[in-house]
């Protein structure tokens, strides 16, 4: 999953020696709606001419001029050559040039952008008006057009308010390929959602053959620059009924020669509009995909305590990276072979051997903010549930970091079941069955009291992780010990959760069971049941015990080695002194 390192160039515009009228921009429209200026114009030449072409948007409050042009504000550069196509047919080059893709709608039921033409999409930060002018420059930024009000600048004022911004509808799911009856988006409201992250897809693309199908641009603070183009689709599923939102991880890159993947984090890079000289680690994807999860909640009216995210190899890092750091929106979260520790970071700007990655506020380090091992030690209030599996032998993310997930997850008392077999990256997401066997999405919201389990007696022997020895000769890390296969924390059920002021309890059982077992149990998520550090509970197991108990130094109260008897239910209840 190794990434080539782009260094991006900006320099100050300067006008070219080009003659002034050999390049021209024309046809230029600004509309106003929903918080963002919508700015369109033809480009300066099509087709394979077009492509040595760049254009920079500008703003002021008076009319632009080539005289007052240096006054303005400018808001962006590096908009591409027929940047009206749709987002994920113009990655590359030739894409942008093929007649055949698509391109964007700038409004509902507004038709498609003429081809050979621009837009560029700014978001504004005060009401006001105000006039843009676009000018076309090489492949360095330097300008080639001059500035012709009426042509590429506009001559009447624009009416501006700041607003939540809205996507923009391409295509309605009723609508969508043959399988549109079993993904139309039906009205039902209350539904659980989804949210899906793609595996690795360098070639990108868009989000999804079905769903309603949406467009949008982003705020400066979602990109290296403002106005940058994403997808998603939202459609719904049936047996069991849920809602699913997928988008797209990867962005155009600014050299316009490929898509850039961001490992659902985002990237490194000095952003146009930054007020600091230093590159930094932005988290840019998630920032998007924060507001698509939100807009999607509102807009099809989805439960907000039953949201879900999963996602395999790259969507798994997703999941875990990001997904497993909002408790605030996610009940649960399954990464189907995630790094726990994450070891890459997409860049556009050259790193030193050694040097530390800051994170955007010039403070946090990166590879810190991305270890989930540290989150989840450090974090103790309730976290979502996290269900994962990975191979023994992955080669992306090592068996070493998910012994030591499982080992803070514990220690912390963190809802979660771990699975896994001794298979590759490929074959390492067959355990998932297991997981999702024991632990599926209904068990879980973010409004509902469950319990957590730790140390059962019935988990498989995860071993050591790698260690150095001599083979053939030769001195090379290995995986000496512990079960090829195996998983921890399966089996096990429950039901009639009481969760008052000063009682909790629960009905404890366990399919995989042999033989008596034993399990740390600790309520999660609980909604009245909170108790202070150092509060007094008694406790009873049906099974059998009793006993005494004290909250924890976080609020925690957690009863160990519960008994549970094969083919047995028990109650175990927690009540203050």
């Amino acid at each position: 999953m190794k990434r080539a390192v782009v260094s991006v160039i900006l320099p100050l515009i300067v006008v070219s020696t080009v003659a002034a009228d050999a390049v021209k921009v024309t046809g230029i429209k600004a509309e106003h709606r929903n918080g963002q200026t919508f700015v369109t114009w033809t480009d300066a030449a099509e087709g394979e001419a077009g492509a040595n072409y760049r254009y920079s948007l500008y703003r002021a409050d008076a009319p632009i001029t080539a005289d007052t042009l240096a006054k303005a504000d400018l808001l962006m550069k590096g908009v591409f050559n027929n940047s009206a196509k749709m987002f994920g047919s113009a990655f590359w080059p030739k894409d942008r040039l093929d007649p055949t893709k698509p391109t964007a709608r700038i409004a509902d039921g507004g038709d498609t952008l003429p081809l050979w033409s621009g837009v560029a999409v700014h978001t504004v930060e005060k009401d006001g008006t105000s006039y843009y002018a676009v000018v076309a420059t090489d492949l360095k930024f330097n300008a080639l057009s001059q500035v012709v009000p009426g042509e590429s600048a506009t001559t009447e004022p624009v009416e501006e308010r700041v607003a939540p911004i809205q996507p923009i509808k391409v295509y309605d799911s009723k609508k969508r390929g043959r399988y549109w009856k079993q993904t139309c988006i039906s009205g039902k409201q209350g539904l659980p959602l989804h949210v899906s992250l793609h595996a690795s897809s360098g070639r990108g693309g868009g989000a999804g053959a079905w769903g309603d199908y949406y467009i949008y641009w982003s705020p400066r603070a979602w990109g290296y620059r403002e106005g940058l183009p994403g997808v998603f689709a939202v459609q719904e599923r049936r047996s069991p009924d849920r809602l699913i939102v997928g988008s797209r991880d990867a962005i155009v890159a600014p050299s316009g020669t490929r898509a850039m993947e961001t490992y659902w984090f985002g990237y490194y890079c000095r952003p146009q509009w930054a007020d600091h000289t230093d590159a930094r680690a932005y988290n840019f994807t998630e920032r998007r995909t924060l507001w698509i999860i939100d807009l999607t909640i509102r807009k099809y009216g989805a439960d907000p305590e039953r949201v879900y995210c999963s996602g395999g190899s790259m969507g798994a890092w997703g999941s875990s990276t990001f997904g497993f750091r909002h408790p605030e929106i996610f009940a649960a979260v399954y990464p189907n072979r995630p790094r726990t520790r994450q070891r890459g970071l997409p860049s556009l700007a050259k790193r030193k051997r050694g040097e530390k990655v800051l994170m955007f506020d010039g403070k946090t380090g990166y590879f810190d903010r991305m270890d989930m091992v540290k989150f989840a030690s450090e974090h103790h209030g309730d976290l979502p549930f996290l269900g994962w599996c990975c191979g023994r032998h992955d080669g992306f993310a090592t068996f070493k970091e998910q012994i030591d997930m499982v080992k803070a997850m514990t220690a912390a008392h963190h809802g979660f079941a771990f699975a896994w077999n001794n298979g590759n990256h490929s074959s390492g997401s067959r355990p998932m069955g297991q997981v999702t066997k024991w632990y599926p999405t209904h068990l879980f919201a973010r409004n509902r009291s469950y319990p957590a389990f730790g140390n059962s007696s019935i988990n498989d022997d995860l071993g050591s992780g790698e260690v150095e020895k001599v083979v053939d000769g030769k001195t090379k890390r290995v995986l000496d010990d512990g079960d090829t296969e195996g998983g921890i924390n399966l089996g096990f059920a429950w039901k009639n959760v009481v969760d008052e002021a000063d009682k909790w309890s629960v009905v404890l059982s366990n399919a995989l069971c042999k033989a008596p077992m034993t399990v740390d149990v600790t309520p999660r998520r609980c909604q009245a049941f909170k108790p202070k550090p150092g509060a007094a509970f008694t406790w009873t197991n049906t099974a059998s015990g009793e006993g005494a108990v004290t909250a924890d130094p976080h609020g925690l109260v957690t009863i160990s080695k519960v008994a549970i008897k094969p083919g047995e239910e028990t109650t175990l209840t927690i009540q203050r002194k």
